[in-house]
């Protein structure tokens, strides 16, 4: 079971149509410390992609991790599933709709066994949106360059070096992230029920944040907050980094909001 851990969060954050074709493999490591070797499978996918044809990736069972995948628009993914003992394995496939969708299943009407789960890693090629849904799992996107949604029942969600519109959210858990900036007009939304927030900003962001939380606001920047008594959030808060073009709402009910300082990459 993977441990998110808050500090080392706020150390990362302080940074024409082709016909679809996959193919597949699978593999069995050689030996996984503490476990049963033979309950690991690995498998490794493809799909080539229509032009800007969105992508779904959606895992109930584990977590989801997503990186960038190049400039030709295929997309892979790949999985190391833990069955244990299940007598019925979670099933990983594609469906090529109007979104290209990958998804983790059990057979109808079978529940996840003890110690079961599965993990999702996939490479998504830039211009092809993203969509990432996890029931108790991580979400952690790095390097897309597309606009992406991110939702989780109670996972921690982490991203950064995101090159699009960010929209996510998580009942009880987590989030931690790098917002760039984004068109003038455009809107973007961080939200957690109960969670903790950590953004890292740059000074010439050009946006203004909305935000709400019962909890406390931690920020390096100039903020105005609002007591709202009897509700909840109790408290909103208004901060306009840079020039207010752009729209960013960042809501918790009852978790810490904490806005911080990083420099903008500039290259050599």
């Amino acid at each position: 079971m993977r441990i998110w851990a808050l500090g080392t969060a706020l150390i990362a954050i302080t940074g024409c149509a082709q016909q679809p074709v996959v193919t597949s493999t699978a593999s069995t490591p050689n030996a996984i410390a503490g476990i049963d070797e033979s309950t690991i499978e690995r498998t490794t996918s493809t799909q080539v992609l229509a032009d800007k044809q969105p992508i779904r990736i959606d895992n109930p069972y584990g977590d989801v991790r997503i990186r960038f995948g190049g400039y030709e628009s295929t997309l892979e993914w790949r999985t190391v599933a833990q069955n244990a003992a299940a007598t019925h394995k979670i099933a990983v496939s594609g469906d090529n709709q109007s979104n290209y969708v990958v998804s983790a299943r059990l057979p109808e009407g079978i529940a996840l066994a003890p110690d079961q789960r599965i993990e999702i890693t996939a490479y998504v090629p830039k211009g092809h949106d993203l969509e990432v849904l996890t029931e108790h799992g991580l979400i952690e996107v790095r390097g897309v360059q597309a606009n992406m949604r991110a939702r989780s029942a109670t996972g921690n969600i982490a991203f950064r070096g995101i090159v699009g519109l960010i929209d996510v959210e998580t009942g009880g858990g987590n989030i931690a992230g790098q917002i760039n900036p984004a068109a003038a007009g455009t809107r973007q939304r961080v939200s957690s029920a109960t969670g903790n927030i950590v953004l890292g900003l740059v000074d010439n962001l050009n946006a203004t944040l909305e935000m709400a939380t019962s909890g406390v606001f931690a920020t390096e920047f100039s903020v105005d907050i609002a007591p709202q008594p009897g509700q909840e959030p109790n408290k909103t808060a208004r901060a306009v980094i840079g020039k207010p073009e752009s729209n960013i709402e960042v809501v918790s009910k009852r978790g810490e909001i904490r806005l911080l300082r990083r420099l903008e990459f500039r290259p050599a």
